[in-house]
């Protein structure tokens, strides 16, 4: 019998590694709060929340180099839903607000 879903102890681990890829905010408590690669500040416990404010999401990345290539497993990055739907995301619906 084939499996419908993926494994949840994959996206937990591909969790763990992307947590483990961003910086750390001084002051902040690790386990909770980090910065992903554009400055953005996410939190644990807001993964794949795209109604959050500090919503974030894994992106899996090619890895660089010859030897990236002939192993051919990508890297994982953890991403605020911002920088996934782009610059001009305003809410998560899309909608812009009036000022």
């Amino acid at each position: 019998m084939a499996k419908s879903s993926p494994d949840p102890f994959a996206i937990l681990a591909a969790r763990v590694q992307a947590w483990d890829r961003c910086g750390r905010i001084p002051g902040c408590d690790k386990a909770v709060w980090r910065q992903d690669a554009e400055g953005r500040v996410i939190r644990w416990a807001d993964f794949s929340d795209r109604f959050s404010r500090y919503g974030w999401e894994i992106r899996t990345c090619p890895r660089r180099g010859v030897l990236g290539w002939a192993l051919q497993r990508p890297t994982v990055e953890a991403v605020h839903w911002r920088g996934i739907l782009g610059g001009d995301a305003r809410d998560a619906f899309g909608h812009i607000h009036a000022a």
